[in-house]
């Protein structure tokens, strides 16, 4: 998968992110910063060497940003959180009832320690963990192979799975007539 890494920060920025005005301003940086996307796009908020930002900041960032690239093959993933930072987000998902994929990223462009940030409901994390352990499934396998058969159907796990695509957790591809779905990144 393609990666592209947005810096929050340039060199001489003070390492606050503060107020819905920056964060706005960050939101279209960002879409500045995101080349034409044409295959599968791992777009990575680089929080590194941010010391604070603001729940208001984040809310007119995050969420918003992974929203409007939905459209196009792309997964925004937040990287590089300072200890602040990673409480700040995490209060601010558990409020809006969302989740999003963090990890670290080094110099190199490498990916390691992906977590998922936030809050999900049993059954999203549950479909999520399923996906996750098959390493790739359709709603139909999942409901074959489901415990609860008869009482879950099979247009249940594809809404369950739409859903944890719409929140950046899962990639859908077709084959065929079918649609399987596999995570995003591996969380640890």
């Amino acid at each position: 998968m393609k990666l592209v890494n947005v810096p929050l920060l340039k060199p001489a920025d003070e390492p606050i992110l503060a107020g819905r005005l920056a964060g706005r301003r960050a939101f279209v940086t960002a879409l500045e910063a995101v080349p034409p996307i044409t295959e599968p796009t791992l777009v990575l908020l680089n929080f590194g060497r941010v010391d604070y930002a603001t729940s208001s900041f984040l809310a007119e960032l995050v969420l918003p940003l992974r929203d409007h690239l939905q459209r196009q093959p792309s997964y925004v993933v937040v990287a590089n959180l300072g200890d602040m930072v990673r409480e700040e987000i995490e209060e601010f998902l558990r409020r809006s009832g969302e989740a999003i994929l963090a990890c670290k990223l080094s110099a190199g462009k490498k990916v390691s320690n992906v977590e998922l940030l936030g809050r999900l409901d049993d059954k999203l994390h549950e479909t999520l963990k399923l996906v996750q352990l098959k390493g790739e499934a359709s709603a139909a396998e999942l409901h074959a192979e489901s415990s609860d058969a008869k009482s879950i159907g099979p247009t249940a796990w594809n809404n369950r799975l739409t859903t944890l695509v719409a929140k950046n957790l899962l990639i859908e591809t077709s084959q065929g007539r079918a649609k399987k779905y596999r995570p995003v990144l591996e969380i640890a």
